[in-house]
């Protein structure tokens, strides 16, 4: 049996067709995410999804850092490549298979799905990871912290490497996961799960008078609560940002259209707490910074470039 064209297309093509028989909206299109199993465990490959079978479906497909997930433990130095099976060293070569796993889903909306765009639909890291106690190995629990504060966890060193694999695929995802009531004994409350990247346990008590108040429990949040180009006048080449530098890049084309409205560039109070730490150059063109309560929007208009760079370091 191919559970791909004989069992999961036949199953989308129903489900597709009955949401959209109660969707009253005559404005805005159904998008349907496509989820088959992860490439990594599936014994089928992707199926061919015209958009004929499935109109306006978008490539959902999951992604982890396997080696992470089920080992509850971030090695920058060492990894197993999960098509071949066989290990990887050294963290170059461990995030250009990474890089190259997620370029390759993208690649299937591209060519399995009549180029539709890609998002992937879940991605995140175990929070109670395995870390050496003196001659034991413990599961990280309720003894240890890990608040939006962290700067130097196997956590944030794991989620950042996620989000630089995302970034360098300039690829749209979900974070997987918010648990509103997560805590340390319970987790996520599903399946013996602790990916939650929000727990009451790990607050640190603020007010709301506090200008970090909306960041309270969140868990590594430096590595996820991080500078991105959220709106893009042309054709993004680079939008990244390196976490240990405190340093944004975009990079993008504008094919010789001229806008009148900016790009505009998301940058944390996390990061960047006052507007004078931030410098921001750019290539072409000119810039403007707008305070909001808590991020900041740094704002771009090209000017006569094919290609314009925008850079930030926060200096903080």
């Amino acid at each position: 049996v191919d559970f791909g064209t004989e069992c999961y297309i036949p199953f989308a093509k129903e489900y597709a067709n009955t949401m959209r028989s109660v969707w009253t909206s005559k404005t805005q299109e159904l998008l349907i995410f496509v989820e088959l199993p992860p490439l990594e465990f599936s014994s089928t490959p992707f199926p061919e999804i015209s958009s004929s079978v499935l109109s306006s479906a978008v490539n959902a497909t999951h992604w982890y850092d396997g080696v992470t997930l089920f080992t509850r433990s971030f090695k920058s130095h060492f990894s197993v490549n999960t098509h071949n099976h066989r290990p990887v060293f050294g963290y170059k070569n461990i995030l250009k298979m990474h890089v190259s796993q997620l370029g390759e889903i993208k690649q299937l909306g591209k060519k399995k799905m009549d180029n539709a765009p890609t998002l992937i639909g879940e991605t995140g890291i175990p929070y109670d990871m395995i870390e050496k106690l003196g001659t034991k190995m413990i599961r990280r629990k309720s003894k240890s912290i890990i608040n939006f504060r962290d700067s130097s966890s196997q956590q944030l060193a794991a989620m950042n490497h996620t989000m630089i694999c995302l970034e360098k695929n300039l690829l749209s995802f979900t974070l997987w996961n918010y648990t509103s009531d997560h805590s340390n004994n319970a987790g996520d409350v599903w399946n013996g799960e602790d990916l939650s990247i929000y727990s009451e346990d790990h607050k640190c008590g603020l007010d709301n008078t506090d200008p970090c108040y909306i960041y309270d429990g969140l868990r590594a949040a430096r590595a996820f609560v991080r500078p991105y180009a959220q709106c893009i006048t042309g054709t993004p080449v680079v939008n990244e940002f390196d976490m240990n530098k405190g340093e944004f890049q975009l990079i993008y084309r504008v094919n010789g259209i001229k806008y009148k409205v900016p790009s505009e560039i998301f940058v944390p109070k996390l990061w960047c707490s006052k507007k004078g730490a931030m410098k921001v150059s750019v290539s072409d063109g000119k810039f403007e910074v707008e305070e909001n309560e808590d991020w900041y929007t740094v704002k771009h208009w090209h000017s006569s470039a094919v290609e314009d760079t925008v850079k930030i370091k926060l200096l903080q």
